[in-house]
C-alpha cells in the first residue's frame, strides 16, 4: 500500500499543471448543475404560471446554453483526464516489464515469473481503469455536487434538508467500502497471478504431465487457484455492489425525499 501511495504521490507532483487543468474544466461542467433549478423556477415562476411562455421558453434557452457549456466542458475534462492516467499507464507498463525481468534474470535457477504476464495483460489495464474511475468520480461528483448544493441553496435553503442528508450518508458508505474494495482487488490480482503461473507450467510440462499420469493431480492443483480466483472476484463483485448502493443512496434518495417533502414546501411557498 505503502508503494501504491507512494507512487500516486508521485505522479500528483509530475502531473501538478494537468490535475489544475482537470478541475478547471470540472468547474465549469457544473455550471448546469447550478443553474439548472434556478433557471427552471424563472421559466415557470415568471413565465408558463405568468401566462408569458416567451419568458419560459427564453429561460430554458438559457438552460440549454448551460448544458452546452457544460457538454463543451466534459469533452476537455475527458481529454484532460486521459493526460493524466495514460503517462501512469506507461510507468505501470514499464515497472512491471522491468520487475518480471530482474526477478527472471535473478532466479536463473527456478522457473521464469510468469506471473508477470498477468500483471502486464491485466492487472496494468485494471489498475489505470480504476485510477481514472476514482479521478473522474472525485471531480466530477465533486464539481456536481457543490454546483447543485449550491443551487439549491439560491433557489430555497430548505431543500438542502431533503438533500445533504442521504448525501452525506452515501459518501460515508462509499468511504467505508473503499478500503475493503481495495483489498478484494488486490486479492483478485494476486489470484489471476496464480492462475496464470500455475497455467504456464501446466502447458510448458504437458507431455511430462501425460507420461506420468499426473494428470488428476495437476487438475486438483490448478483448480483449487481458479476457485480461489472465482471465490476472489465474487467477493469483488459484492462490494461492488456496496458501491453501487451508496451511489443509489446519495443519488437518488435525495430526490425521492424531495418529492416526499413536496407538500410541505409547497406550503412554505
Amino acid at each position: 500500500m505503502t508503494g501504491a501511495a507512494g507512487l500516486l504521490r508521485s505522479s500528483l507532483r509530475r502531473r501538478r499543471r494537468e490535475f489544475v487543468r482537470l478541475a478547471g474544466w470540472s468547474l465549469i461542467q457544473a455550471v448546469p448543475a447550478f443553474l439548472s433549478g434556478w433557471v427552471v423556477a424563472r421559466a415557470v415562476d415568471d413565465g408558463f404560471l405568468a401566462g408569458r411562455a416567451g419568458t419560459g421558453f427564453a429561460w430554458l434557452g438559457v438552460l440549454a446554453v448551460a448544458a452546452g457549456i457544460g457538454a463543451w466542458a466534459t469533452r476537455h475534462a475527458t481529454l484532460g483526464l486521459a493526460a493524466v492516467v495514460e503517462p501512469l499507464r506507461d510507468e505501470l507498463v514499464t515497472m512491471v516489464a522491468s520487475g518480471t525481468l530482474h526477478r527472471s534474470a535473478r532466479r536463473a535457477d527456478r522457473p521464469a515469473d510468469t506471473g508477470g504476464v498477468a500483471r502486464l495483460t491485466e492487472q496494468v489495464e485494471i489498475a489505470r481503469e480504476a485510477y481514472a474511475a476514482v479521478v473522474m468520480f472525485v471531480q466530477g461528483f465533486a464539481a456536481s455536487a457543490v454546483g447543485a448544493l449550491l443551487g439549491l441553496a439560491t433557489l430555497d435553503p430548505a431543500l438542502l434538508l431533503f438533500v445533504l442528508p442521504p448525501l452525506l450518508v452515501g459518501l460515508g458508505l462509499f468511504a467505508g467500502a473503499l478500503r475493503a474494495m481495495a483489498a478484494r482487488q488486490r486479492d483478485v490480482a494476486l489470484a489471476d497471478e496464480r492462475v496464470a503461473g500455475t497455467a504456464s507450467e501446466v502447458t510448458g510440462g504437458l507431455r511430462d504431465v501425460v507420461a506420468c499420469g499426473a494428470e488428476d493431480v495437476v487438475r486438483e492443483r490448478a483448480g483449487r487457484h481458479i476457485d480461489a480466483s472465482a471465490r476472489a472476484t465474487r467477493a469483488l463483485a459484492r462490494m461492488t455492489a456496496v458501491r453501487t448502493a451508496s451511489l443509489a443512496v446519495g443519488g437518488w434518495l435525495p430526490l425521492v425525499l424531495v418529492l416526499a417533502g413536496a407538500p410541505w414546501l409547497v406550503q412554505r411557498g
